[in-house]
């Protein structure tokens, strides 16, 4: 077995590890169940911890993280912002990337999303971020909505912004598509980060466990009405609010 073999077996079998999770009787400590438990499901922090220290081997898991009650209100709320419908490409080439999806980032974050912003940095911050994994602190600042239908194209594949730092989380509110990594722009021997309603998608970005490469991923073959939220440290943004403060 060849070692990049060896990797996708092993990245196969933790993905299946954290698929029963979805079953796990396992629940937070006290305080994040009095806390936390209207909005995230009693998977334990430690499950939660031990999915971001694989990433640095698979470059990509899916968590269920969403409790079915809170994941229903952030669809409501994100069906009721006006979108804006993206069909385009960009580069030339072996580097063009084509997308058509319907987006929002202007969003009133005293709803439902400032619930879930605040709540899972708390959670980052209170259980994750005194593990090492990141070389500064983790702020997430920057946040859209996109929608997927079925028949669009979805997004092929690509690399996140390099001032997408640390830790890149894409929650799923509703609909099915194929989300799968890769080492570069060519699809041969990707892999498939099985994920459903209710679960965050996990990249690392520049800055995760010294790493500096940003993992291909690309979307495929939605079957129904796809609501993503995404989660991410804008470098960019928290730079310039240090320099107005």
């Amino acid at each position: 077995m060849s070692d990049d073999d060896l990797i996708q077996d092993n990245a196969i079998k933790q993905q299946i590890k954290l698929a029963q999770l979805r079953n796990s009787e396992v629940g937070f400590s006290r305080k994040w169940r009095n806390q936390m438990s209207a909005k995230f499901n009693h998977i334990s922090i430690q499950h939660l911890t031990g999915a971001i220290r694989i990433l640095h081997h698979i470059r990509a898991v899916s968590v269920p993280i969403l409790t079915d009650d809170f994941r229903q209100k952030l669809l409501e709320e994100a069906q009721s912002y006006p979108l804006h419908y993206i069909n385009n490409s960009m580069g030339t080439g072996e580097n063009e990337v084509k997308q058509e999806m319907y987006l929002q980032n202007q969003l009133h974050m005293s709803g439902a999303f400032g619930e879930l912003v605040s709540h899972f940095q708390t959670l980052f911050n209170d259980s994750i971020s005194g593990f090492g994994f990141f070389d500064a602190e983790v702020v997430f600042n920057d946040w859209i909505i996109q929608k997927y239908v079925p028949g669009c194209i979805g997004i092929t594949p690509h690399r996140d912004r390099t001032d997408y730092r640390h830790l890149i989380c894409l929650f799923v509110f509703s609909g099915y598509g194929r989300f799968h990594i890769r080492k570069d722009r060519i699809k041969n021997d990707s892999m498939e980060i099985v994920n459903l309603p209710g679960d965050v998608i996990l990249m690392p970005g520049p800055g995760f466990k010294e790493m500096h490469h940003r993992p291909f991923h690309y979307l495929e073959d939605i079957t129904t009405d796809r609501w993503i939220f995404g989660l991410r440290h804008d470098e960019t943004k928290l730079n310039e609010n240090r320099e107005m403060s």
